[in-house]
């Protein structure tokens, strides 16, 4: 839990205000129908004359009717011609960012133990439907000293077929300690690992599109240290918030 509220404010600043301006950009606007069949789309200027309708289209165009002129006055939300960009079949997705949480060993006075470290995966597998992507991740992560290449079965989803939508994946494998330093003098060893991702989609070009997600990454590890006839063997247990971004295909 300290975890968790220690990290809220920037989970906020790097996933969902985004879109929520984005989504400010959008967003409504006024619509003037008017009595011979057109229609006006764009923003109502305020103006000293109850006798005069102005509105400024999103081309900085102006228009003044008389009130007898129009038939009606609404707000409506903006309307996109954004087409889901679904096909089944190969799909991509690879991101980079960066871990945070607590090393597993603390000072209990002086040493919060707070951890940041860089994380890099990619996500490849078969599309079967839009909210339904299965494949293999892989990921390179740091834990200070120990580097770990998790290697899971993972799952996608687009939750809505909107232009910037929300997706989520799960993550679950084993993390293999090929990537750590051989010349340390304990013996590393990896464990099992799952993470749950939940991210936006910003679809720039057709199938492509710019990821930001907040994902959480539990690993286990050990660590063997031998001195003399005595083998000691330290459990670890990292546990990580993960803020990433890139790309999808």
């Amino acid at each position: 839990m300290p975890l968790i509220r220690s990290f809220f404010l920037p989970v906020f600043l790097f996933l969902f205000l985004p879109a929520s301006l984005l989504a400010q950009k959008r967003g409504w606007q006024d619509v003037v129908y008017l009595k011979n069949g057109s229609i006006i789309r764009g923003h109502l200027q305020e103006d000293s004359s109850p006798a005069i309708i102005r509105i400024e289209t999103v081309g900085q165009n102006l228009f003044v009717f008389k009130p007898e002129e129009v038939e009606r006055v609404a707000k409506e939300y903006t309307r996109t011609d954004f087409k889901y960009p679904y096909t089944q079949g190969y799909q991509n997705i690879t991101e980079a960012g960066m871990s945070v949480g607590y090393r597993p060993t603390v000072n209990a006075f002086s040493d919060p133990g707070r951890s940041v470290n860089f994380t890099l995966q990619t996500f490849n597998g078969y599309q079967f439907l839009p909210a339904l992507a299965v494949g293999l991740t892989t990921a390179i992560d740091t834990y200070g000293s120990i580097t770990l290449l998790p290697v899971a079965l993972g799952i996608r989803g687009d939750i809505t077929k909107t232009k910037v939508r929300p997706y989520y994946g799960f993550d679950a494998g084993y993390a293999l300690d090929w990537l750590s330093n051989p010349n340390l003098a304990a013996n590393q060893d990896g464990g099992f690992v799952w993470s749950p991702t939940f991210g936006l989609k910003f679809n720039s070009h057709k199938t492509h599109a710019f990821i930001l997600n907040l994902g959480y990454r539990n690993q286990r590890a050990t660590a063997e240290t031998r001195q003399g006839n005595m083998l000691t063997t330290q459990r670890n247990h990292f546990q990580r918030i993960l803020f990433r971004m890139g790309i999808s295909f």
